[in-house]
């Protein structure tokens, strides 16, 4: 437990700031750290056994933050499908579709994906931050977005015309 306190106070202030950094909200980041210190403690006993507390409490952080965001997505996917009665448009399809396939990349173009695109990173943030040059960052990133395109067009259906517009092929599901 003491370990598990240290590790706490010494990554509270960081995680905190991280967190305000990705929600912008004050209720749902307190929700966050709240959830992150609950499961830091149901899991105590083999907290002192990490090499890294802190990178568990920000993975843990993370994890949390993406399942909010997710939530938040299905809620308003729903809010849409009742209100609207229509099908979900291009957009909601891809929020939809973009969690299932982001989880199944590698987890360096994922980070690279989630960090410069989704939470708005510099690509010299990142780069420092992973003590990298900003080309091979700009290289990286450039791969990951390929592959993320493919996986989208494979697992969703995504499509273009010649404006560039994305769209989704309807697949029909035979009832055989």
């Amino acid at each position: 437990m003491k370990c598990l306190m240290e590790a706490w106070n010494r990554t509270e202030s960081s995680l905190y700031h991280w967190l305000l950094k990705q929600t912008h909200n004050q209720h749902e980041l307190e929700d966050i750290v709240q959830e992150v210190f609950l499961k830091a403690m149901s899991h105590s006993e083999r907290f002192c056994t990490l090499n890294d507390g802190k990178s568990w409490l920000f993975k843990v952080a993370k994890n949390h933050f993406i399942d909010t965001v997710r939530r938040r997505i299905e809620r308003a996917e729903l809010d849409e499908l009742t209100s609207n009665q229509q099908l979900p448009s291009p957009v909601v399809q891809l929020q939809k579709c973009l969690p299932k396939v982001l989880v199944k990349l590698d987890h360096h173009d994922r980070d690279i994906i989630e960090s410069c695109d989704l939470n708005g990173m510099l690509q010299s943030e990142y780069a420092q931050k992973n003590q990298l040059s900003l080309p091979a960052v700009k290289s990286r990133l450039r791969r990951a977005r390929m592959v993320l395109k493919q996986q989208l067009v494979r697992e969703c259906k995504v499509s273009q015309d010649q404006s560039g517009v994305c769209c989704f092929k309807t697949v029909e599901v035979s009832s055989n």
